[in-house]
């Protein structure tokens, strides 16, 4: 379940507390005074419409684990999103449950739609790009998330997301 306009006060007392859309709402707010301004300039010219455009989900309990009819994936989930920050393999999920390697991987891809590996990965730079909006530095989310090294977290970002976490973090994060 996702929420939007990403109110903490509101997110945090639903039980889970709720994942929300963030908007470009300050910057729909510039948006609509260049148009106000420019009516004001130019009485006769046409109205146009202002999108609100979304930027991100702020990632809480109710979209971390979902609702599945595998409770051994359900596990493995719930044990990934609780460890997300220290390293986890493969063996460590499959010493969870009573399932080989090969019938635990085969069944979270058919639940999840991608790999194990793929997916911890894709959690840790959601959890990443979240602490870089929230105002961290690149190393102190890459220390936080299980990154052995900046390099590596910047590879695997620019892969996945198509530019740096640097990049990311002057465009999304916390402006001062």
């Amino acid at each position: 379940m996702v929420g939007v306009d990403n109110d903490e006060t509101i997110c945090r007392l639903s039980q889970p507390n709720l994942s929300s859309l963030n908007q470009a709402v300050e910057q729909a707010g510039y948006d609509v005074a260049r148009l106000i301004d420019r009516m004001l300039q130019q009485p006769d010219a046409p109205w146009e419409d202002v999108m609100v455009m979304p930027q991100h989900v702020t990632s809480r309990q109710s979209t971390d684990i979902y609702a599945h009819n595998d409770l051994y994936i359900a596990e493995v989930l719930k044990y990934i999103y609780e460890n997300i920050n220290q390293k986890i393999s493969v063996d460590d999920l499959v010493a969870l449950v009573p399932l080989s390697r090969r019938l635990l991987e085969t069944r979270f891809k058919r639940e999840m739609g991608t790999s194990i590996y793929d997916y911890i990965i894709r959690l840790r730079i959601e959890k990443v790009m979240q602490q870089l909006r929230e105002g961290a530095s690149v190393s102190e989310a890459a220390a936080d998330l299980g990154f052995s090294d900046i390099k590596n977290l910047s590879r695997i970002f620019r892969q996945i997301e198509g530019i740096t976490p640097s990049e990311y973090r002057l465009r999304y994060g916390v402006k001062k």
